[in-house]
């Protein structure tokens, strides 16, 4: 079901997560799991249509979300989510677009950095997906 961008994004846990990026997102892990792919928390704090982990693997640890956005015509979803994060983010952040990847980053240059890129599923759907790392 896709949704639209009041209803998928919550900004104060958006704010929650980009604040813990800091300490490894250590205060907003919850119970966790082995993968053959690194380590998986659950998170109570979701930013992004309730479909959010932390994941540790050979690279930093990032917060991560995806899921399917509702989009005006000739809108894609991507541009949806990149629409409604930067109004979440404020003036106090800029973003940039390469390779088909949104890249949100302080406007100071400081603290994390925020990703979104678009992908389809195994059903043919297409999607975003949200990452924050330190």
């Amino acid at each position: 079901m896709q949704q639209s961008v009041t209803t998928y994004l919550n900004c104060d846990d958006l704010q929650q997560a980009i604040a813990s990026a800091d300490n490894g997102f250590d205060d907003i892990k919850r119970g966790s799991r082995s993968t053959r792919y690194g380590q998986i928390w659950n998170t109570s704090i979701q930013a992004f249509d309730n479909a959010c982990s932390i994941v540790s693997a050979s690279g930093p640890t990032y917060y991560t979300c995806s899921g399917r956005i509702e989009s005006d015509a000739g809108e894609s979803q991507l541009e949806a989510a990149t629409d409604g994060i930067g109004q979440c983010l404020g003036s106090e952040w800029s973003s940039s677009t390469s390779s088909g990847e949104v890249r949100f980053h302080r406007v100071d240059g400081s603290g994390p950095t925020l990703a979104l890129k678009n992908f389809e599923n195994d059903r043919g759907a297409q999607m975003v997906v949200m990452r924050i790392e330190q």
